[in-house]
């Protein structure tokens, strides 16, 4: 990875804040062969704000102590000092996240969320899983995008431009990223880990989280990974980046989970996600908490041979209120579905079932997708589906 970052991101990073001493501290105490939980604790109690930061957490429902934590040292033994040295760095670097989101083109806010709904999903795929260092998960995905405010901090305005162009690009951020600064976020993310001395695996989930082929198997970088796409699929915050790319594993891990599951725990996520903001003293914001559909609005059939497609539109379509329903070529007419509202097709839908479908008034949605596609643009892909599927439901009303 250092091969491909440039001489000016290293000179740039090593330009921002360092982490607090406490933190440093701490990072280098988890690389010991034995850690002492007392030495944890008074490391952590060096540093007055830390140390609220820490029993505030605690004693959240984010990690469900029984009884009230009182001192750093019970937290420590409570959560174990893993937790707690990651908790500590979480709470740590959004004091430079602060300060880089004040420059963010967009909402501030936005951006926040979309970074603490990845940490949480990946930190719940983790434990689904049982995968280990779920908490080293979470700090992954806090900092996955970090990259984005290194760019922000060195080129200024001009990645601000390039922020607000990507809304309307015809390719993802870090491959114009790339084209123009030689050098992505992804990268210049990993480099400011590097900086901050940031345990390997940790890292790699930051340099990895846009890759062209996604991670090994069972690694944080696959959980980020994974979780980024999901959340940007499910409309979670704003990241700057409206693609999401296709080039996923043959069983990421959310498709690991039985559906209903997953969507228990998306729906828990999205609860937690304005509790969990308040813990961590994101930005402020106003705007409505994002929430998810209720009740379904109706039925889509799909037909199309591609798995990661089905993935990407089943995702997309329950965030949007609707119900994705495969079907196999052995049926020959579409099912007493309730609200069904049509089929979206490929190339290699039957006649037959076309003319079936057509017969019920149902329509036939081909070409949603451009051939061969490696990103789909969620924006352009939402206002499609928005535009078929309002027209359809008000006609079947």
């Amino acid at each position: 990875m250092s091969a491909s970052i440039p001489d000016y991101i290293y000179e740039s990073v090593r330009s921002l804040p360092p982490l607090p001493a406490a933190v440093e501290r701490l990072l280098a105490m988890s690389r010991e062969p034995e850690v002492n939980f007392r030495k944890v604790a008074q490391v952590i109690e060096s540093d007055p704000a830390l140390t609220a930061r820490i029993l505030r957490a605690a004693n959240s429902a984010f990690y469900g102590v029984s009884r009230r934590v009182q001192t750093v040292r019970q937290a420590v033994v409570l959560l174990g000092h893993e937790v707690i040295i990651n908790l500590a760095l979480g709470v740590s670097v959004l004091n430079l996240k602060r300060n880089l989101l004040k420059q963010w083109p967009g909402d501030p806010a936005a951006f926040w969320r979309h970074s603490l709904s990845v940490a949480l999903l990946a930190r719940e795929l983790a434990r689904q899983l049982k995968l280990a260092d779920s908490e080293g998960a979470f700090v992954a995905g806090l900092l996955h995008d970090i990259g984005k405010l290194v760019l922000l901090s060195h080129h200024g305005v001009v990645y601000a431009q390039v922020l607000l162009a990507a809304r309307q690009s015809s390719q993802p951020l870090h491959m114009l990223e790339y084209e123009l600064f030689e050098v992505d976020h992804a990268a210049a993310g990993y480099a400011l880990c590097q900086h901050w001395n940031l345990p390997e695996a940790l890292a790699q989930a930051v340099a990895e989280h846009h890759a062209e082929a996604p991670p090994a198997s069972d690694t944080l970088a696959e959980l980020v990974y994974d979780a980024n796409e999901l959340i940007k699929r499910l409309g979670l915050g704003d990241s700057g980046n409206p693609y999401t790319t296709l080039q996923t594993g043959p069983l990421p891990p959310h498709r690991r989970l039985p559906s209903p599951r997953l969507r228990e725990l998306i729906r828990q996520l999205v609860t937690e996600l304005e509790h969990t903001e308040a813990i961590l003293e994101g930005p402020s914001h106003r705007e409505a908490f994002p929430t998810l559909p209720k009740r379904l609005r109706g039925t889509v059939h799909l037909h199309l041979r591609d798995a990661q497609l089905i993935d990407l539109l089943r995702i997309v379509l329950w965030a949007m209120g609707y119900e994705a329903v495969v079907i196999g070529d052995a049926e020959s007419s579409p099912s007493t579905t309730p609200r069904l509202l049509g089929l979206i097709a490929d190339e290699t839908l039957p006649a037959t079932r076309r003319f079936a479908y057509e017969q019920r008034g149902l329509p036939v949605w081909t070409e949603l997708f451009p051939p061969h596609a490696s990103y789909v643009d969620l924006s352009a892909l939402r206002r499609r589906l928005l535009q078929m599927l309002n027209h359809q439901t008000t006609t079947a009303t």
